[in-house]
């Protein structure tokens, strides 16, 4: 649904009746203005676009800027590509941009795509895309070079020959100008040639649709209307107006009316009802004479981009300023209508401006400050400094010469009398039955200042001095002063400083610097307002009047508006737009005018105009968007309102951790017409009894918030008084993990499971009892078995010992054996080769070869003889059975030892000296020395490793 302002036929007709009554008066608009420095980008804009949350972008020449009525936000400023045009599509929620040589759209949370990369293989190559369009669901880029059609999915492209100027879209249709001069309608892809009457071939900066054709604004500032019956010169008078200007856009804005921009010249508008042209310029409140682009916003204002900054132009806005406009100078005190003549009292004297004129002129003789103007007996008075005037269709004559006077009231109880308040004192007149006031004299005996003084219903004149209070004064018969009392305070109210005094429904009320009091006559006594404090409050009252609908107008220190009057004891506030500028109103002698359809305020300078009939048709519905909850303590935003797209996570509900328990809340306003005056206030439901107090921030932070369910809701209010309330948020804390639920569920598992051990427990302990009992039995029993078995193995150890004592005999006596055979051998081999080398001897010594060849054989017969078997044999079985097999095991794992290597380890294992093992082989010392080399080779020992430590350990 679209949240843009929407009129019906009947409200239309009214606004545009009462904007042109208005636009006829000479009257300013109110005009708020915007600076670089305050959007902090460049000075040139071009652009405007609104989307459906009210948010207003630009097209700066720094980038896109996006405003949401208190905060200025800067986008892509730093690509060096002048944004020159925008539009926003509300079905795909994309803004559309062009610039220097680039066009594309932002989506998501300003997340650029280009479109370059779809452009056609023979798109020729642009520089500036002056105009962005949306029409049937397709964009159009414009630039000089070729008009861009982005279906969504690919680009097609339309070309001239002689290139394009700019385009325009007006009343559904699009339309594009040639370089030449030529205009062509697009339709269906197609450029269809219209034939209009530019014989200079000029730049078109403008086209609108009226009634049956179409009005063309040129550069040059020259218009046309064109239409099947041929061109006019129905708006020759629009014409004149901008002859001679640079017109640079034109815009139809809702309420009939043109706006049109040009260079030098400011901003017009063009009441084509009325056929009535109203120009704005510098001296109206713009920064600057050069405006190039108009945009109008869902709510009806009318933004201006500039060379230099950017405007808001308020013109559905039911205030106006009167003042230069009309030469009318000084500040406002009062304004009334007679005859059709307008007249003004400011402090600069008094202004006539006659019905037909379109300026003012000062009266001459009523230089000075002049106050109240008043109807009396069909002929206009005025209140001056130096006394009192009559005045009629620009004449002026002198009443009374005397010190200055206010104004003048009827008494109601001597109707022919009327009274002036005086800087000093009162004046007392007659109106005779000619219908001439005639002056009498200063009444004697009251001297003080006598601006605000009522009749009340017994005759008694109330005078209010601002600075000293209340005094009551009664007169006799022949209008001399009687008596004057001073009004008593006993209950100390704030009557006594800054009171202003008047009427309401015949009855006297007081407005004071804490409230609004009534004064009942009857018992002399002050009383609470009661039909108004509700709404005053405690605020410093500084202007009420009652009008002749019976309407209350005040204005306090922050309150501006009217009480609509229902019943005399049933008053309905209604906020004032004035509110706003309250700061330009005369803060010296502050005084209202009501007439017909408008109210008059006295201003620093001149008088604000407010029409209270057009409120009601003005769009007040600004949405307020709750934009962000950010946690603090975690950097972590939970929800954010995406400019082009859905929220992120879900729409309405959010969760957060219990360590993310510092929340900021961040809201957004949309409201333009009183920029950075929108007040705020929070309620966390769960969290907050009741809504917080009014504030001009738009953020509130939470802190240590608890687990728990909350829903947040944001209202503002405007500076009518009017609250929105934002659409609530659901905030669920979870809890630590600690009061969790899955924590919880442990906690019971763990506390079943606490029942079930302390029953496994007891079980056990029951259990572990009876087998200790069990166990002392068995112990008892053990102990038993275990004497026997004690005694048992003793024995068996005593006889275990006899069988080691006797193994042990046994082994001893085979080592013993073992050793004497080992030593018979070694000592038999020794005596042998004693006798082999005496018989060596011998046969060296022998000569007979007989002899010798005996010889020969008892030594070969003697190494026969120690190489017999039968002695090693015996000593391998003895040697084998006290070694643990030695010899077989060594045979099993070294298969290649000889007989001779196994006894040389054999020796080796008896711990035998080289020469004994040398005697026991029948080799040399040499010999086993070889023996041993080769041994420790087939071995596998390598150096360093003892062969005698491997034989013996093996």
């Amino acid at each position: 649904m679209k949240k843009h302002l929407t009129f019906d036929k009947t409200i239309l007709v009214i606004v545009i009746l009462h904007l042109c009554v208005i636009s006829g008066r000479s009257e300013k608009y109110v005009i708020k203005n915007f600076t670089p420095q305050e959007y902090k980008a460049g000075i040139q804009n071009i652009d405007f676009a609104q989307n459906r949350d009210m948010t207003i972008y630009v097209a700066n020449n720094l980038g896109v800027l996006s405003f949401n009525g208190s905060s200025w936000n800067q986008h892509d400023v730093n690509t060096g590509k002048k944004k020159r045009s925008l539009a926003f599509d509300e079905v795909t929620n994309r803004l559309y941009v062009g610039s220097q040589g680039e066009f594309g759209f932002y989506e998501k949370n300003w997340e650029y795509v280009s479109l370059l990369d779809k452009l056609p293989k023979n798109a020729p190559d642009f520089d500036e895309v002056w105009d962005v369009y949306i029409l049937n669901s397709q964009v159009y880029f414009c630039t000089f070079s070729a008009i861009f059609i982005y279906n969504g999915e690919s680009i097609s492209m339309l070309s001239h020959k002689n290139g394009f100027d700019r385009c325009f879209l007006t009343n559904g249709k699009l339309f594009a100008q040639s370089q030449l001069g030529e205009l062509f309608h697009i339709e269906h892809g197609s450029l269809i040639p219209l034939s209009i009457e530019n014989k200079s071939n000029q730049i078109i900066a403008g086209l609108v649709s009226i009634e049956d054709g179409y009005l063309v604004f040129f550069n040059s500032g020259l218009i046309t209307f064109t239409s099947s019956f041929g061109s006019n010169d129905r708006f020759r008078n629009l014409n004149e107006a901008l002859k001679g200007t640079y017109v640079n856009h034109v815009l139809q804005i809702s309420d009939a009316r043109l706006a049109i921009a040009t260079q030098t010249s400011g901003l017009f508008l063009y009441d084509i009802i009325n056929n009535r042209v109203e120009q704005i310029t510098k001296g109206d409140g713009l920064q600057s004479n050069a405006c190039l682009r108009a945009f109008q916003d869902f709510s009806g204002n009318l933004w201006v981009g500039m060379q230099n900054g950017i405007a808001i132009i308020y013109t559905n806005s039911p205030l106006r300023f009167l003042n230069t406009d009309i030469h009318l100078q000084g500040s406002g005190y009062e304004s009334i209508q007679y005859n059709g003549d307008g007249y003004y009292s400011t402090s600069n004297g008094i202004y006539y401006l006659a019905e037909d004129a379109g300026e003012s002129r000062l009266l001459e003789g009523t230089e000075g400050p002049a106050y109240g103007l008043q109807k009396i007996g069909g002929r206009l008075y005025a209140g001056h400094h130096t006394g009192l005037f009559m005045l009629d269709q620009g004449r002026v004559t002198r009443v009374v010469e005397t010190e200055g006077m206010w104004n003048l009231k009827q008494l109601e109880s001597r109707p022919d009398y009327y009274i002036g308040g005086m800087y000093s004192g009162l004046y007392l007149f007659r109106f005779n039955v000619r219908g001439q006031l005639i002056p009498l004299n200063k009444i004697e005996g009251f001297n003080e200042s006598s601006r605000f003084y009522e009749e009340d219903a017994n005759g008694v004149l109330w005078v209010g001095q601002y600075y000293k209070g209340l005094y009551k004064l009664t007169f006799s018969d022949d209008m001399t002063l009687q008596k004057t009392e001073r009004v008593a305070n006993p209950r100390n109210l704030p009557i006594n400083d800054q009171i202003i005094l008047g009427k309401i429904d015949n009855d006297l009320y007081v407005g004071t610097q804490t409230g609004m009091y009534h004064i009942n006559v009857e018992n002399d006594e002050i009383e609470d307002a009661r039909n108004f404090k509700d709404v005053i409050g405690d605020q410093h009252v500084y202007s009420f009047k009652q009008d002749n609908q019976n309407n209350v107008h005040i204005i306090a220190e922050n309150l501006v508006g009217y009480f609509k009057h229902i019943s005399n004891s049933n008053y309905q506030f209604v906020p004032s737009p004035l509110y706003h500028l309250r700061y330009f109103l005369n803060n010296d002698l502050l005084n209202f005018s009501y007439n017909d359809d408008k109210i008059l305020y006295s201003a620093n300078e001149g008088f604000i105009t407010y029409y209270p009939n057009i409120e009601g048709y003005i769009n007040q519905n600004h949405p307020l968007e709750i934009s962000r909850i950010y946690s603090v303590t975690q950097d972590t935003a939970y929800h954010i309102k995406m400019p082009f797209g859905p929220q992120s996570g879900k729409e309405n509900s959010i969760e957060i951790s219990y360590k993310d328990r510092v929340l900021q809340i961040d809201v957004e306003y949309f409201e333009f017409t009183d920029v950075n005056n929108q007040q705020f206030r929070f309620l966390l439901k769960g969290f907050d009894d009741d809504y917080g107090a009014w504030s001009a921030t738009p953020s509130k932070e939470y802190t240590n918030l608890k687990e728990g369910d909350y829903e947040l809701v944001v209202q503002s209010r405007s500076f009518l008084g009017s609250i929105t309330t934002s659409q609530p948020v659901f905030v669920k804390v979870k809890p630590p993990f600690y009061r969790s639920m899955t924590a919880k569920v442990l906690y019971v598992l763990l506390g079943l499971a606490s029942l079930v051990f302390v029953a496994w427990f007891q079980k056990r302990r029951y259990t572990i009892k009876v087998i200790g009992l069990e166990e002392e039995k068995n112990i008892k029993v053990a102990e038993e078995k275990l004497k026997v078995s004690e005694i048992k193995r003793q024995k068996e150890k005593e006889l275990m010992q006899l069988k080691d004592e006797k193994l042990k005999s046994e082994i001893e006596h085979v080592n013993s054996l073992l050793a004497a055979s080992t030593m018979n051998l070694v000592v038999k081999n020794e005596f042998i080769d004693m006798i082999k080398a005496q018989l060596n001897d011998l046969k060296k010594k022998g000569e007979n070869s007989e002899t010798k060849k005996t010889l020969e054989f008892i030594i070969h017969e003697i190494d026969t003889t120690l190489r017999l078997k039968e002695d090693w044999e015996q000593f391998e079985y003895r040697f084998d059975r006290v070694h643990g097999d030695f010899l077989s095991r060594l045979r099993e794992e070294y298969e290649d030892l000889t007989p001779n290597e196994q006894k040389l380890c054999a020796f080796l294992r008896l711990n035998l000296s080289t020469k004994e093992i040398a005697n026991s082989m029948s080799i040399s010392l040499r010999g086993v020395e070889v023996a041993r080399y080769r041994l420790r080779k087939k071995l596998g020992l390598n150096k360093g490793e003892n062969l005698s430590k491997f034989v013996l350990e093996y």
